[in-house]
């Protein structure tokens, strides 16, 4: 059935309200949905390319040509802030291009192959148990303080080198940290960003002189003897990396286990399913990334002229990225708002686009998938009945990065 297309300026409105007001940002599949049916690719005021549609968005995301946006770059305002001083000179390879990007993914990617993180199951199932112990003695737990961010903390922690008896006390810091990523963060939050990262640098060049000399096995020390080497990484590089990693390493698994529990709540019958059949697991944590993705939105800019989409555009042309949308695109999954454990089963239906693609995919997507299904396969497996406890959470003020706030749940054995 065809649906009439609405205008840029409508689109836009659409848009704005998903990412800027409360109410709508609760549930943005209503936005999708008429994006979709009206205008999946526009023009917006500010002049950026937007696009909705999977196969637009896949496009933009693999293209050589686009990247992140550069200090000499004149970017447009409007519906979403332009970068800061701060993340315009961030030596994180999420905010950089090759060649740079290319030498310091290379360097820390060897951590997050597929065989590592499945050698590292064992050891995430026990970072998992005692947090599981104490709330059955209770009988309840509230999940992302308790075990959404606790338990990848623990994992990212322990990976890293970090001691986990300190992590408790900057866990909110690195969480603060993420507005630097955030399209619509104000002022406020970006401030708390900068003074999170200024106190977390500081931790972090103190651990890396701990490591110095008393090195270890973990990842951190791996970074730092490349370092002193002088082979790859500058001091600046070590310390903005080995942040990213921090807070990459648990804000999207901690978003992966709040998002999925409540859509598991909300269809309760994919819940049973999952006990019935545990083997549907992988299938259910890719369909839980689909269905309410931990990351919604994604930036490239032209790093030269190039074409788009039969238009000849040129360096520092922005081209925003739903990728939220574009996982609910009806063209590429049917009944999209369905949440369904068995969706991705066969090798039939494309994987979604909540990890990116192309050179900036996701490094820990394979950590945060294994975090993911050991957690939903010990939760079923442990407890009889999960039932909500409290009143339905609500999202956090980022539209960017998608989590509940608070989850209450009853358990029992």
């Amino acid at each position: 059935m065809a649906h009439a297309a609405i205008s840029a300026a409508e689109a836009d409105r659409i848009l704005a309200a998903a990412v800027l007001d409360d109410e709508a940002r609760q549930d943005p599949l209503d936005a999708y949905r008429r994006l979709h049916e009206g205008s999946p690719r526009w023009t917006s005021a500010s002049g950026a390319t937007v696009v909705a549609g999977y196969h637009d968005c896949l496009d933009v995301l693999r293209r050589p040509k686009w990247g992140r946006a550069e200090a000499d770059m004149e970017l447009p305002t409007g519906l979403f802030r332009p970068r800061s001083p701060m993340e315009q000179n961030s030596r994180a390879m999420l905010l950089m291009n090759p060649p740079d990007h290319t030498r310091i993914r290379a360097l820390v990617s060897r951590a997050f192959t597929p065989n590592r993180v499945e050698a590292l199951r064992p050891r995430i199932e026990m970072l998992l148990h005692p947090l599981l112990d104490a709330a059955e003695e209770r009988g309840q737990i509230e999940l992302m303080e308790e075990l959404a961010v606790p338990f990848p903390v623990a994992v990212i922690s322990e990976l890293l080198g970090v001691p986990l008896d300190e992590t408790g006390r900057f866990a909110g810091l690195v969480r603060d940290t993420t507005a630097t990523i955030d399209a619509a963060a104000d002022e406020a939050a970006l401030r708390r960003a900068e003074a999170a990262i200024g106190e977390l640098v500081g931790y972090f060049l103190g651990l890396i002189e701990e490591k110095r000399s008393m090195p270890d096995e973990a990842l951190l020390s791996a970074l730092i003897e490349v370092e002193q080497e002088g082979d790859r990484l500058s001091i600046e590089e070590l310390v903005a990396n080995t942040l990213l990693l921090y807070a990459a390493g648990f804000e999207t698994t901690s978003n992966l286990i709040g998002n999925g529990m409540w859509a598991l709540l909300r269809n309760s019958d994919q819940m049973d399913l999952l006990r019935a059949e545990p083997e549907l697991m992988g299938s259910a944590v890719t369909e839980i990334l689909r269905y309410d993705s931990p990351v919604q939105l994604n930036v490239r800019t032209a790093l030269e002229t190039d074409e788009l989409f039969g238009a000849i555009v040129g360096r520092g042309h922005q081209a925003i990225v739903l990728q939220g949308a574009a996982n609910h695109d009806p063209e590429v999954y049917q009944n999209p708002a369905r949440f369904d454990v068995t969706r991705f089963v066969d090798s039939k239906c494309p994987q979604p686009l909540s990890f990116g693609f192309g050179i900036h995919y996701c490094l820990g997507a394979h950590l945060a998938r294994a975090e993911g299904e050991v957690v939903f396969s010990t939760l079923l497996e442990r407890f009889s009945r999960i039932e909500l406890a409290g009143p339905p959470p609500r999202y956090r003020s980022s539209f960017t990065l998608r989590g509940c706030e608070r989850i209450e749940l009853s358990l029992q054995v």
